[in-house]
């Protein structure tokens, strides 16, 4: 008796390689789930002079900028932020601020561009932003006096 051999022909070639990637990619479909990756905050501790905006309280943006569009941000611009009923994306934090009142606040914290810092006080004065580079902290002092403001890394735990 003869033996009889099999020959795969292409198209049987080509569909037993259709099979092994769907396969593969069920088994991949059915890994483990990841975790959602939460957002790195960025928490701020607000120390507001008694003598900043002349005692009265003023608001507070913060928003994730590139260096210059923060030098091109004017006052008006950020005031129709803070007015709008939406804001956008690269909108950090929006806070009051009660001259002399210490606060912390917690904001997402920008990943790849700088923070900006803008204080809408009553009579601004050439510092009324500050702009924080990067790399991002997660800990921040922010010294407000009566005409300027300065932001630096927080060295003391809370």
């Amino acid at each position: 008796m003869g033996s009889v051999q099999l020959s795969i022909g292409p198209d049987m070639a080509r569909g037993k390689i259709i099979v092994a990637v769907i396969l593969a990619l069920c088994l991949c479909a059915c890994g483990p789930k990841k975790p959602s990756l939460a957002p790195l905050i960025m928490t701020i501790h607000i120390k507001p002079d008694k003598s900043a905006n002349n005692g009265g309280i003023f608001w507070m943006v913060i928003k994730e900028v590139d260096e210059n569009q923060f030098s091109n941000d004017t006052y008006e611009m950020i005031e129709s932020i803070f007015l709008a009923d939406e804001r956008g994306p690269d909108v950090l934090g929006v806070c009051s601020v009660v001259p002399g009142e210490e606060r912390q606040i917690t904001v997402i914290r920008p990943s790849y561009r700088p923070a900006g810092f803008y204080l809408l006080l009553t009579d601004p004065h050439e510092y009324w932003k500050v702009l924080l580079k990067q790399p991002v902290g997660s800990k921040y002092d922010l010294r407000i006096e009566k005409y300027k403001a300065s932001v630096a890394k927080r060295m003391s735990s809370w």
